[in-house]
């Protein structure tokens, strides 16, 4: 059987290498390939569509949880109201478009239009080949409940996407959802009891039935214990601890990298602590830290120098991925003692783009922890000296 493509629309966008790189540095967080790839496209395809779309939706907003790529392909923008479902992949058949079922009939998720999107990382180059509506999909799509997605043939999407803009000016009141059932909330024991059991599967997403796990996935606050229980369930015989003193000696540590490697052409920004010397043994190794229900990603910087007194001497600096953007107000960098004491705390002013620890120093064979809060969201990260 021959299928045949629609042709790639005239809308294909350049990917500039920066942000390709930022997105996956970023992606380097999550800790399955399935996951790293859902948040290195739905990044990019956010980016770059937004990007594309303001000058016709000035009001455009990019609504992410980017939690919910430990489980499910996709992102959206917010245009007037309107919810517009991003699916990217980097399959190149473009014969139908595949939709999780969770963009479809969970009412809070649901899209009124949804828009293939297909990204070629190795030439940086993004392609949108057709959209839809919420409406259409329900009434055309086939319903694949092996993995719970719908798929539409490509013939029924429409392939000119600044038609998107044409039709919310001409029909700014068109029908785009079809009815969605409401789902019922899951009792607090039965979702204890569900989170427990959905923690070490594989796919947690096709482990229940598709009412209860809608329910649950789609209350933050269940989502956000789901995925520091699996979090925890990954390599739980790992040892997390970042050892400083072997920074000295070139050992490369987990997650960690050389801030001239991370940044590029920007490593300058990471070496701007707030110190009038630097000593030519100085190691700077930077992290890169997602707070995904808050959907805020920074940068951890960490530099390390032997003193005189045999100790090491740290310091420790939060701020942006991107240097242009200002830090979220009242995010809280705290040097926490081995038994959680907390030591000392900053948070940011207004305007910050970076908050710095004072400097210390620490004996051989301390443990001490820093952490990162943004309202209910906190990451902390372990260090042995």
């Amino acid at each position: 059987m021959t299928l045949e493509l629609i042709p790639i629309t005239q809308l294909a966008l350049p990917i500039p290498t920066p942000m390709s790189d930022r997105a996956w540095q970023q992606a380097q967080a999550y800790r399955t390939i399935e996951s790293r790839w859902n948040s290195y496209l739905n990044q990019i395809a956010s980016q770059s569509i937004a990007t594309d779309l303001a000058a016709d939706f000035p009001q455009i907003q990019i609504s992410l949880d980017s939690d919910t790529w430990q489980f499910v392909n996709g992102s959206v923008l917010e245009l007037n109201g309107k919810r517009l479902v991003l699916l990217p992949s980097k399959a190149i058949d473009r014969s139908e478009l595949v939709i999780p079922q969770e963009w479809v009939d969970i009412p809070a998720w649901a899209g009124d239009y949804f828009l293939g999107i297909q990204i070629d990382p190795d030439t940086e180059m993004l392609h949108c080949w057709g959209y839809t509506t919420h409406q259409m999909m329900k009434s055309k799509a086939r319903y694949d409940a092996r993995d719970r997605t719908y798929h539409l043939d490509a013939h029924h999407l429409i392939a000119d996407v600044s038609g998107l803009s044409v039709v919310q000016q001409l029909n700014p009141n068109e029908v785009t959802q079809t009815a969605i059932a409401p789902l019922n909330i899951v009792a607090v024991t039965q979702a204890e009891n569900l989170l427990q059991r959905l923690a070490t599967v594989p796919n947690p997403r096709l482990e229940i039935p598709f009412e209860l796990w809608g329910a649950l996935v789609s209350d933050r606050h269940w989502r956000q214990r789901l995925v520091a229980l699996r979090q925890s369930q990954t390599s739980p015989q790992t040892d997390l601890t970042t050892r400083l003193g072997g920074w000295l000696q070139n050992a490369v540590s987990t997650g960690w990298q050389a801030v001239e490697d991370f940044l590029g052409e920007d490593a300058e920004l990471g070496l701007a602590f707030r110190q009038t010397t630097t000593p030519t043994s100085t190691i700077r190794r930077v992290k890169a830290l997602q707070l995904p229900e808050a959907g805020v990603s920074l940068l951890l910087l960490v530099s390390v120098a032997p003193a005189a007194d045999e100790r090491l001497g740290i310091e420790i600096q939060l701020r942006s991925i991107d240097n242009t953007e200002i830090l979220p107000a009242n995010l809280t960098l705290t040097l926490l003692a081995s038994d959680n004491e907390v030591i000392k705390s900053v948070v940011t002013r207004d305007r910050d783009n970076a908050i710095q620890l004072p400097r210390f120093r620490l004996n051989s064979g301390t443990e001490f922890q820093i952490q990162v809060q943004l309202d209910a969201t906190t990451v902390n990260e372990s260090f042995l000296v």
